[in-house]
């Protein structure tokens, strides 16, 4: 901003007409953080008391522009002394002292470069800095706070068993998948958010039953359920009563459940008289008893060999994610009846569309793996 001398400028506080140099604001106004607009090019941290009639009042030193500072410079180069300057371009003596001190010095009047506290680290110690930060993600080095996905832990052996099933069935097509039974348990707890719950209400609204996120503070109660799919169908989903033996598991899942829907599936026009049925479970100890073996042995049942803790790799896993958050935004169960209720008809009402992108996930499920050395997906 320009000025000349003797040129009167607004006060956007007071309205009076002043010199550049004598704008003044109210006290409160300092402290709101509001001034006058022609106050905007000034440098607002320089102030000090004025002579002014009112009381609160400041004086508003001016950041000198390098135009300003030439001139002053010029002015004393060419024998004018400091007072005659001062005068001339309305501003204190004192400012026109520095400012020929300071071009005498650095023999500019150019903005320098603020220097500031030279830094502490060297750069070997920023460098050490990046390997700790590195080994340790829980520091941080200009990252963002994020939150840790749960992933079940791997031993070493663990990413070698899942490294080498990734890469025993990265070819397979789309087919080879849709001949394989993706069965698992999952516990639905009741009133469990598996997520937060947003709803649509007025400010009225706020305290309605319906509206809020209701914890249950009775004891968890939950419900176990069996299910199964291949390619886009649904087996009959089984619920369970708790911890089961072999035999419980036989009479209660396998054989109202798992082997009709067996039977069912190969007579499938992309699997009749062409390709056997493959069973994927879980290493859960029931499973791989040797009881269990027997039995699937007995009834001609082949079960894909699967690496151990590999929940990312089983399709069903999204399956049960889905339905619980669905469960949880749509029906809000009270208690366990009408939590089965709600189970019953959320994998009923399961779009069969989704069980088929699932389906034509596992390539890149098995190449994630792959790029991963064995190491955790995102799925």
């Amino acid at each position: 901003m320009r000025t000349q001398a003797g040129q009167l400028y607004a006060c956007g506080c007071c309205a009076r007409e002043l010199p550049w140099t004598t704008l003044i604001l109210t006290s409160h106004h300092i402290k709101d953080g509001q001034h006058s607009p022609v106050l905007a090019n000034y440098d607002l941290t320089c102030l000090k008391t004025c002579d002014a009639e009112e009381d609160n009042c400041f004086i508003v030193m001016p950041y000198l522009d390098i135009e300003t500072r030439a001139c002053i410079v010029g002015m004393r180069q060419a024998g004018l002394p400091f007072q005659a300057i001062s005068d001339l371009v309305e501003i204190p003596l004192s400012t026109i002292y520095n400012t020929v001190a300071k071009f005498q010095v650095i023999g500019t009047v150019r903005t320098q470069k603020k220097t500031g506290r030279p830094p502490i680290m060297t750069d070997r110690d920023r460098r050490e800095l990046d390997r700790i930060i590195t080994r340790c993600c829980r520091l941080t080095l200009g990252k963002c706070l994020r939150i840790a996905p749960k992933k079940p832990y791997l031993w070493p052996q663990d990413f070698q068993r899942r490294l080498a099933f990734a890469q025993a069935h990265c070819h397979w097509t789309i087919n080879d998948w849709a001949r394989v039974v993706w069965t698992d348990e999952s516990a639905f707890e009741l009133g469990k958010k598996v997520d937060w719950v947003q709803v649509w209400r007025t400010p009225q609204e706020k305290w309605h039953l319906e509206n809020l996120a209701v914890n249950h503070q009775l004891g968890r109660q939950s419900v176990m359920v069996w299910g199964a799919f291949c390619a886009a169908m649904r087996a009959l989903l089984v619920f369970l009563n708790g911890r089961m033996t072999l035999t419980e598991m036989v009479q209660q899942v396998y054989r109202p459940g798992l082997l009709p829907f067996i039977a069912w599936m190969e007579q499938a026009p992309w699997i009749r008289g062409r390709e056997r049925i493959l069973l994927m479970e879980d290493n859960a100890p029931i499973h791989t008893a040797r009881a269990s073996t027997d039995w699937r042995n007995r009834h001609d049942i082949q079960k894909l060999d699967w690496p151990a803790h590999s929940p990312d790799l089983n399709p069903i896993e999204n399956v049960w994610k889905t339905m619980k958050s669905q469960i949880s935004k749509l029906y809000q169960p009270q208690t366990v009846d009408e939590l089965r209720h709600a189970i019953n008809a959320a994998w009923t009402d399961f779009h069969l569309n989704l069980l088929n992108d699932l389906l034509y996930s596992m390539p890149r499920r098995m190449a994630m793996v792959i790029e991963m050395n064995g190491g955790p997906t995102s799925y």
